[in-house]
């Protein structure tokens, strides 16, 4: 089957919009909203997506090759990540001259923490999310998720090659045993690893039950209504801090991935329209670019501060809070980045996401 979810697609979109929101701090701004502090959930729901359409598009084929499998993967998903990495580099290495030239350190000393120069091996292997001895939150680091997933996509693959009818079982302990861990808050393997794996093979169950449920004709009314109830306990999950949050996020996402995939509401048709569609496509370089936006907005804010005298950062508990006086304002620069990171995101699917598929299909051609 070709067919592709489009309302399911859209919320792709909505959710890396939210985990950009998410990354931003501006006093008094929409970004301090409970919603928004909660947003880096939403990297759950990329899991589950990715677990759902993987399965649509490759289970129930009647042949598979792996190396074209991993291969076609591979040039989704490396090239704007080794691209972002080298951005930011080259951002340290400005903040090297800054520092050298101009005696004006950010956050932290140029090539430490988390920028330190052992952090780029792992992350050009994708494997900084894997292992207890590597941080997984460096240089770019939304990459984190993106180390689990092309992982996950070859773990995948290998279940459907090896264990033939026996693949979806193994799928359904591998999720409830990762989600289970979860709970237990267990150390057995690392959290982002749980969290994929749960996640990833949650989607790919989910997929399955849709596929048999596919049938299903579902009223309009009730159809909408359902749809609304999903989004509403999302939210409210989302905003929430009870203890089993993210489980609860999780189950959520599950079950709204399976309806959504009906298209059967009201908000399934208004997802279907072109603004959504847009920010579907641009989903993936809006996930990977934002945090580099962030930090040149971030960088640009202290370096004007410095030379004005005015107060326009904050750093409290940690973290960078940005200040330009006026709550509207601070609103209208989280909006303006919002542009600015969409915009960005359409020149990276343009030149580096569509460059990687291009590439894929010559390498395809190449090896026939």
């Amino acid at each position: 089957m070709n067919r592709r979810f489009e309302a399911i697609d859209a919320f792709r979109g909505i959710c890396a919009l939210a985990v950009v929101v998410f990354h931003m701090n501006l006093t008094g701004s929409v970004t301090e909203l409970m919603f928004f502090r909660g947003s880096s959930i939403f990297v759950d729901f990329f899991f589950v997506l990715s677990g759902f359409v993987l399965t649509h598009s490759y289970a129930f084929r009647e042949k598979h090759d792996f190396r074209s499998f991993l291969m076609a993967r591979f040039f989704r998903l490396y090239p704007l990540h080794l691209f972002m990495l080298v951005v930011f580099i080259l951002l340290e290495i400005g903040k090297l001259l800054a520092y050298k030239y101009g005696g004006f350190i950010f956050n932290q000393a140029p090539f430490t923490g988390s920028t330190a120069i052992s952090e780029i091996i792992p992350n050009l292997l994708l494997i900084h999310a894997w292992t207890p001895y590597t941080e997984h939150l460096t240089f770019n680091y939304p990459s984190w998720s993106i180390s689990i997933e092309f992982y996950l996509y070859a773990i995948f693959f290998v279940t459907i090659m090896a264990l033939t009818t026996r693949y979806i079982l193994v799928w359904i302990l591998s999720s409830s045993v990762a989600f289970f861990l979860i709970y237990q808050q267990s150390d057995v393997l690392v959290m982002p690893v749980l969290r994929g794996v749960a996640c990833f093979f949650g989607g790919a169950v989910v997929y399955v039950i849709y596929k048999k449920s596919a049938d299903l004709k579902f009223p309009f009314l009730l159809a909408t209504a359902t749809e609304f109830l999903s989004l509403i306990f999302i939210a409210m999950a989302v905003q929430s801090t009870f203890e089993y949050r993210s489980l609860t996020c999780s189950i959520a996402f599950l079950f709204a991935i399976w309806f959504f995939a009906f298209e059967a509401g009201l908000l399934s048709r208004y997802f279907k329209k072109t603004v959504f569609q847009y920010i579907g496509k641009l989903s993936y370089s809006i996930y990977m670019t934002h945090a580099a936006i962030l930090f040149c907005l971030i960088s640009i804010t202290m370096a004007a501060q410095k030379f004005t005298g005015m107060e326009l950062t904050l750093f409290q508990d940690g973290v960078r809070f940005l200040d330009f006086g006026m709550i509207y304002v601070n609103n209208l620069v989280v909006l303006a980045t919002l542009v600015l990171v969409v915009y960005i995101s359409s020149l990276t699917y343009k030149y580096v996401e569509v460059s990687g598929q291009k590439l894929n299909k010559k390498w395809v051609q190449n090896h026939r």
